[in-house]
């Protein structure tokens, strides 16, 4: 069955959704009270806070640091390096609490920053004794992590990852079979500040629904905080992003806003697009209707 959820950075739960998730703690490394009918989203080694305060623990690769402003790699924020053991076990301590105060976990950022990382003295040296391939000994750094996360969290545990399905092992030492074995929910996260390509989504969509051992949600950009209209997706994208993707056998789509205002300002956008509503109803597939069935309730409930 289809499932919608809100994705929000405010502890607000606007109607029309079958879950919600707070992100108590963002790449920033704020972390917020978590709310006890909501989900948690933490990111785990994106924290720019810590970075600042032990630049240390930064990711290091011979392309440079895994910081805001190393062009190398797309990062908005720092990545505190993958092996750090305060910072692995602060971390295990937080999301067992955190899961306590809520409704489960979701995870972000629960890897390696990129390709290159980590070369820093501690990881060359557990490279180096494990005898593993480079490849092989940061999957096992990272799995062995979640499985440690998987046994302080006892509800839900969703696992987000990036929408690179063909070389997330070589760019984070990330293996799908084996979050596989720990994750309840993957979650795609196809942010985007605009979706005037659907194509190219549901296509990546169709590669996950082929790979990928258990059910996957999509996490899809409307309104960040900061941002001003013109620099966000339309509505007719997302709509028809949202359709696009269903029909690849997506099992729910989150929406992604800065709080309850901008996803009812969605929705209200939404409804009032009846004609490419039913437009995207021929685009087949039982995923396709459940999706709009769903939009179309929000005309009872949004005025």
């Amino acid at each position: 069955m289809m499932k919608f959820g809100s994705f929000t950075f405010q502890p607000q739960k606007p109607m029309g959704f079958d879950f919600h998730v707070f992100r108590v703690k963002p790449e920033t490394g704020l972390r917020l009270k978590p709310m006890q009918d909501m989900h948690s989203n933490i990111a785990v080694f994106a924290d720019t806070h810590t970075g600042k305060e032990h630049p240390d623990w930064i990711s290091q690769s011979p392309l440079g640091l895994a910081k805001f402003g190393n062009n190398n790699f797309n990062l908005y924020w720092s990545v505190i390096c993958a092996t750090q053991p305060e910072y692995r076990e602060d971390q295990l301590k937080y999301i067992a609490d955190v899961d306590r105060q809520s409704q489960g976990i979701w995870l972000n950022s629960q890897y390696f920053a990129e390709h290159g990382h980590c070369t820093c003295p501690r990881c060359q040296k557990l490279y180096k004794k494990s005898g593993l391939s480079w490849l092989e000994w940061r999957r096992k750094e990272v799995t062995d992590y979640i499985a440690q996360i998987r046994d302080v969290v006892k509800k839900d545990l969703v696992l987000s990852i990036q929408p690179d399905p063909v070389s997330s092992l070589e760019r984070y030492g990330v293996n799908f079979d084996d979050f596989a074995k720990y994750a309840d929910v993957f979650n795609v996260v196809m942010f985007s500040k605009n979706y005037a390509t659907p194509w190219y989504w549901e296509m990546l969509a169709r590669g996950f629904k082929k790979i990928l051992k258990k059910p996957f949600y999509i996490s899809l950009y409307v309104y960040g905080p900061g941002d001003a209209p013109q620099d966000v997706p339309t509505t007719q994208e997302l709509l028809t992003v949202t359709a696009r993707c269903a029909r690849s056998g997506a099992d729910g789509f989150l929406y992604l806003t800065d709080g309850e205002k901008e996803i009812v300002d969605f929705q209200k956008e939404a409804i009032e697009k009846r004609e490419l509503r039913e437009k995207l109803r021929t685009y087949g597939g039982k995923e396709v209707q459940e999706a709009l069935d769903k939009i179309a309730e929000w005309e009872k409930i949004v005025k």
